[in-house]
């Protein structure tokens, strides 16, 4: 749904965007473009491999309750993320995201420190370079910093 609402976005973005700049690559409706299309073919890749994956799997009857792991892990992701949202805010981009991703990557199942450090490096890393060096995208610097 992201995916979908990014792509009309973009599209949008471009098409308002003066004529003689819809040429440059990086705009900002052809990156959004591109970020939510790609958005779409992992989101469609996903549900290939699970209905795929479906006749092995047996599933939850309708009614049965979910194993209890499901919610605590999707509350403590949603948690994180909220805890991340507010201290972007006030330390700026790159404690938060290096902090916020250590934790998502142990909740998400990495549980080897050395594997976790070097995960959350590269993609701290590539977000910075994709989001911040090659996008051209401001993120705050902290009130505390200010």
């Amino acid at each position: 749904m992201i995916g979908v609402l990014g792509l009309i976005g973009g599209v949008t973005s471009y098409l308002g965007r003066d004529a003689r700049t819809q040429s440059s690559l990086m705009g900002p409706g052809t990156y959004v473009l591109i970020l939510s299309a790609a958005l779409i073919l992992t989101a469609l890749v996903y549900a290939y491999l699970s209905l795929r994956k479906a006749p092995r799997t047996p599933g939850v009857a309708p009614g049965e309750p979910r194993e209890p792991w499901a919610s605590r892990i999707v509350l403590s992701v949603f948690g994180a993320f909220a805890v991340y949202a507010t201290l972007i805010q006030l330390l700026g981009y790159v404690l938060p995201t290096i902090v916020f991703l250590l934790v998502e990557f142990r909740l998400l199942g990495v549980r080897s420190w050395k594997g976790n450090i070097a995960l959350t490096a590269v993609v701290a890393t590539l977000f910075y370079i994709v989001f911040i060096k090659y996008g051209e995208m401001a993120f705050p610097h902290g009130a505390l910093f200010e």
